[in-house]
């Protein structure tokens, strides 16, 4: 079959020539790019990329003179064109400007290939063997198609003020001195510090606790207070589904109302001051659901450079990130590279990077159903590479399934004296204005550990610092 019109040759030398000669593209290149994203009728080009490959998961530096070094190791050298042919590459390079756009245009050359490779299959099958069932094969075919077009490019970040304007006109038309970044949040401020530069913070919970509206809270409430850029990974929910929860954070408008569009004009107002409010920060977003640990370091890295500037990075999940190229034989071994990875992306950049993970079962087996830093799920190397763990508990939560939790006073307290067991206070149940939230910071590196209580309100995703339940929205830490 003729290829000529699935690759370009030209472009896969400047994508390598500028990977060569700058840093930044060697990052991005090795981190988006696969082997196969080269055209297999070109060796040298293949060749080379390989060896970039190799040279990054050495940590080496992705140059002229270690991919000449690498090429010779992998006696490929000579036949590839040697001295000449790498100066064709780095000849090949005017502009650096849209190198992003180079390698989305070799992904997209790669599905092509892909692409054109299965329908020829599904030809084949259809002409050469006999089907026994019309509605069996064309399910398959449909299948095999379908399960190429999912592994296009991630989508780009959007800015938080381009999605509320557009979810925003939706809604309206449906029926404490700290080091570190402040959290709003003064009582957890207190005790942890803020988030600083370089670490990894893990906020983990039971399934439905709400850690996702905590992370989204925190990121939000730093986003308005600096004016800073941060970022927000989005794994299980679209942007328009997170940019609905945002609304409701910041109006006070029910999620309910919300997606349903029952309004009164109270509401309407506070949803467009809503809308004004997230469109002056400098939040931004990435909705993906098969996005590796690859990708967010190069689109962190990107937004960087971008932006000039970034201060915050949001994983929710960490759990659903996508291995990618790499291949691990438990989830325990790809949580632990994921882990690290991110860890190293903290202290590179100089920011704190925030990651949302799952508490296992084990806690459902206690008593008290308090969550430990040691049930984690996948892997203890979070526990080892995160600098603070905040573990989230609500006995409302229980206590609304019928489930008779107990537990000890003062339970995670940077202090406690004389604990014993006591009944759920059927005061902390969720009345609709407010349900207590306990934080227990279970690692706080260089800082104290401890308990802080939150209000939170599970039908808007708020959260305050009041835990007087007769508060006006004067209190909220927005």
């Amino acid at each position: 079959m003729d290829l000529t019109f699935l690759h370009d040759d030209e472009l896969e030398m400047i994508v390598l020539g500028s990977m060569i000669t700058d840093k930044q593209c060697a990052l991005e290149g090795v981190s988006l790019l696969e082997i196969d994203d080269f055209f297999s009728g070109n060796r040298p080009n293949r060749e080379v990329f390989k060896a970039m490959k190799e040279l990054d998961l050495s940590d080496s530096s992705i140059d002229a003179a270690n991919v000449t070094a690498q090429l010779k190791q992998n006696k490929v050298y000579d036949e590839i064109g040697g001295f000449d042919f790498l100066a064709s590459l780095i000849d090949s390079v005017t502009i650096y400007q849209n190198f992003d756009e180079h390698v989305r245009k070799l992904q997209e050359f790669k599905l092509l290939r892909k692409l054109v490779g299965t329908c020829e299959e599904i030809v084949d099958d259809a002409t050469k063997k006999s089907i026994s069932s019309i509605n069996e094969f064309l399910a398959v075919a449909e299948k095999n198609v379908s399960d190429i077009t999912s592994k296009r490019s991630a989508s780009n970040f959007k800015s938080a003020g381009e999605i509320a304007k557009v979810i925003g006109t939706l809604i309206q038309k449906s029926k404490s001195n700290v080091e570190g970044l402040s959290t709003g949040f003064s009582d957890l401020d207190n005790l942890t510090g803020g988030f600083g530069k370089g670490q990894l913070i893990v906020v983990a919970a039971r399934p439905g606790m709400g850690k996702s509206m905590l992370a989204l809270n925190i990121c939000y409430n730093i986003a308005k207070r600096t004016n800073k850029t941060l970022a927000y990974f989005s794994l299980e929910m679209s942007n328009e589904e997170l940019m609905r929860r945002l609304f409701a954070i910041v109006s006070g408008v029910s999620q309910g109302r919300i997606n349903f569009g029952y309004f009164s004009s109270a509401d309407k107002v506070l949803l467009k001051d809503a809308e004004n409010e997230i469109s002056k920060t400098n939040l931004f977003f990435e909705e993906s659901t098969a996005i590796s640990i690859d990708d967010i370091v190069a689109k962190c890295r990107k937004l960087k450079e971008q932006r000039g500037d970034l201060s915050l990075v949001v994983i929710d999940h960490i759990g659903i990130i996508q291995e990618g190229p790499h291949k691990f034989n438990s989830d325990q071994e790809k949580i632990a590279y994921f882990s690290r990875k991110l860890k190293s992306l903290a202290l590179e950049l100089g920011i704190p990077v925030i990651i949302v993970a799952h508490i296992n079962r084990g806690a459902e087996k206690k008593e008290s159903r308090i969550p430990e830093l040691s049930e984690l799920r996948g892997s203890g190397q979070i526990e080892n590479d995160c600098d603070k763990a905040l573990l989230l508990f609500r006995q409302g939560y229980y206590q609304r399934q019928g489930i008779n939790v107990k537990v000890k006073k003062g339970f995670g307290d940077a202090q406690t004296s004389n604990p014993k067991d006591e009944e759920v206070d059927e005061a902390n149940k969720d009345d609709n204005t407010g349900e207590k939230m306990d934080i227990i910071v279970a690692k706080n590196r260089q800082g104290k550990t401890g308990k802080i209580s939150l209000l939170f309100f599970p039908s808007t995703g708020r959260f305050s610092t009041a835990l007087d339940k007769n508060f006006d929205d004067s209190k909220y830490q927005y």
